[in-house]
């Protein structure tokens, strides 16, 4: 059964992280996680997700559903960003001091705030500042 929580993150991670290495997914959906512990963000999956601005596919102007994205190699993207889902939400995170990332392609006028936790396919990974 998909529960509300499961198929938010499952599609943040379908959506933010589905062309990435299978650790760069994982780290997508600890970010995620992490902010719902951390007092600055949403208490939820859902509200985290959905945060104004803060996760790029819920304001592209293209469709949130993974289910719209039909060709062979979605269908697989969506199968395993919901068995991930499923995983971390069972077992927790193996990183609870990630909080942000952003695309190799970027430079977001907060990154100089967090210190730099690591590189994993396009993405990369800060933690807060010590």
């Amino acid at each position: 059964m998909i529960t509300p929580q499961l198929l938010c993150l499952a599609t943040a991670i379908f959506f933010e992280a589905r062309g990435e290495p299978i650790d760069g997914q994982e780290l997508v959906a600890n970010v995620i996680l992490n902010r719902v512990e951390h007092s600055s963000y949403p208490d939820t999956v859902c509200g985290v997700v959905n945060q104004r601005k803060q996760f790029s596919y819920t304001h592209d102007g293209m469709s949130d559903n993974p289910l719209d994205y039909k060709d062979y190699q979605d269908k697989i993207a969506w199968e395993l960003s919901k068995d991930l889902a499923k995983d971390i939400l069972d077992n927790g995170v193996f990183n609870p001091y990630i909080l942000m990332y952003h695309n190799t392609s970027v430079e977001p006028y907060w990154s100089s705030s967090y210190d730099l936790s690591g590189v994993v396919g396009e993405h990369i990974f800060y933690k807060e500042k010590d």
